[in-house]
């Protein structure tokens, strides 16, 4: 893993590089757990969005679940938009979760997102 973009990035800001072996196997300890995010998802009010890599473990199905659970993808948004959920969902082609955050494509959908007006709850 040292070779990947992840530990550069890691060993760039990380306060302790040396570090990284401990971080690498808490996330795959946490990563071997079954669990189960819904309830909190579904349980999220402030409008998020959700990136995901179109290569990558999570299948995408999963990712439709988690939209849905923040009230995307049930309905059409309406000709004037109106409909629109305040969650969004963004899956970036030929990206991993390993470049994912090093690609040119993850800029204009997260710039979109929070330059968006807020909600008006």
């Amino acid at each position: 893993m040292k070779q990947s973009p992840m530990y550069e990035s890691y060993a760039r800001i990380a306060p302790r590089p040396g570090d990284w072996p401990v971080l690498h196997a808490k996330m795959g300890e946490l990563l071997s757990r079954d669990y189960d995010w819904s309830a909190e998802v579904a349980g999220i009010t402030a409008p998020t969005m959700l990136v995901y890599a179109d290569c990558d473990s999570i299948q995408p199905g999963h990712m439709v679940e988690f939209f849905a659970l923040l009230g995307g993808g049930l309905r059409d948004a309406d000709w004037d938009g109106s409909g629109r959920p305040a969650g969004r969902l963004a899956v970036l082609p030929g990206t991993t979760h390993y470049d994912i955050f090093a690609s040119p494509a993850l800029a204009a959908p997260v710039v979109e997102f929070l330059e968006a007006p807020a909600p008006d709850w």
